[in-house]
């Protein structure tokens, strides 16, 4: 043994006791012991605190503020809500479709327009599409309104071919985020999503942690600018009025640059979508579940097609354009829906890519829509 090994022994033993010396600092593991020790009320309070903040964030997004979950469709419902009780007597037809009518149907200029023949009620019109919809975000749409307490005199629905494919990347439930499904969501995810039990795990998995799964749609709200400009959700919403309307470009003429540019962009992505065109079975259940929905509910239901620039006619192959138009003479005639086949109505320049209709686009669409509803529903119901 080394002989200074007994000495150093005594010193750290005599130490304390000679000449009244202050004790040797506690060990190492009892510093740490007794900090674990003080920060535990800490822990204890973070961790009640991270509780109660997820339960009542909960609670908002599923009955207090729903809008917060799903502001895009939640925004509209208010502003529907507000509009019908704004204009009680008339009777309320909703329109439900993609961005394309999102951006293409402006409510405020039939308002502008529209005869208000006495005696008769002119149609109180909603724009309650999403960014986005086929048919089966169509129905989710349709089945939260009636869920919501609505029961519109009239339902459009829209129907356009390129989304009528289900397959592979088209798939549609794909686009939707589950953290964007309210509970009475959940017969749709059983009915049309591939994996529902996996759904229906991340929308548990969203109402177990909300701070967490849903802060990117929380901060879309709260403050949209802390996102990157290509991950910002707000853009679908952010510009709607008081009538469901999206504004689209502000251009008209169309710019001679940027048109072609635009239209370059999507002629990519949609010759794509009409190589190995079939109308998918899970659509066409889709559109004719809203019918039957929207009539169970004593709602009168038509077809609109919105739109098209010569250029996107030009991209769909002869093929594809007689199957989609042989499925739509086949499915109204057989569930007797009208068609406002709006296809041709425009010039090419009120269409910034080809299929989205500009401001002015959307304000001369708008005033020749108004009277064809009329015309197509001459003795609809009042709204309820």
């Amino acid at each position: 043994m080394n002989p200074a090994v007994p000495f150093l022994r005594f010193v750290r033993w005599a130490a304390p006791r000679v000449g009244g010396r202050a004790p040797s600092p506690p060990r190492p593991a009892a510093r740490v012991f007794r900090r674990r020790r003080a920060a535990r009320p800490a822990l204890a309070w973070f961790a009640a605190a991270f509780v109660v903040a997820n339960v009542g964030l909960l609670l908002a997004l599923d009955v207090l503020w729903p809008r917060l979950r799903d502001p895009e469709y939640g925004i509209r419902v208010e502003r529907l809500r507000a509009c019908v009780a704004e204009h009680p007597g008339r009777p309320l037809v909703v329109v439900v479709g993609s961005s394309r009518v999102s951006m293409g149907l402006s409510p405020a200029a039939w308002e502008a327009t529209r005869p208000a023949a006495p005696g008769r009620p002119d149609p109180l019109i909603y724009n309650m599409s999403l960014v986005g919809s086929g048919p089966v975000i169509e129905l989710m749409c349709l089945k939260r309104l009636v869920a919501d307490g609505f029961r519109p005199a009239a339902v459009v629905l829209e129907y356009w071919p390129p989304f009528l494919r289900e397959d592979g990347p088209f798939h549609e439930p794909d686009r939707i985020d589950p953290n964007r499904l309210f509970e009475y969501d959940r017969p749709l995810v059983r009915d049309y999503f591939p994996d529902p039990a996996e759904t229906e795990a991340k929308m548990r998995a969203a109402r177990r942690n909300p701070l967490t799964e849903t802060r990117h749609r929380l901060v879309a709200q709260v403050a949209p600018k802390w996102q990157p400009w290509d991950k910002r959700m707000d853009m679908m919403w952010a510009n709607l009025d008081a009538w469901g309307w999206l504004p689209g470009l502000d251009e008209y003429p169309a710019d001679p640059d940027r048109r072609p540019q635009r239209l370059a962009h999507c002629e990519k992505i949609y010759r794509g979508q009409f190589q190995g065109y079939t109308i998918h079975p899970l659509a066409d259940r889709a559109l004719r579940e809203a019918v039957a929905l929207a009539r169970a509910h004593g709602a009168a239901v038509g077809f609109v097609y919105m739109p098209e620039a010569s250029e996107f006619r030009g991209w769909i192959p002869p093929e594809v354009e007689r199957a989609s138009r042989e499925y739509l003479a086949a499915l109204t005639r057989e569930l007797s829906v009208p068609v406002i086949d709006a296809r041709l109505w425009l010039d090419d320049g009120y269409l910034v890519d080809g299929f989205h209709l500009s401001r002015r686009g959307a304000a001369e669409f708008t005033a020749r829509f108004g009277p064809a509803v009329a015309a197509t529903f001459p003795d609809p119901r009042g709204a309820e």
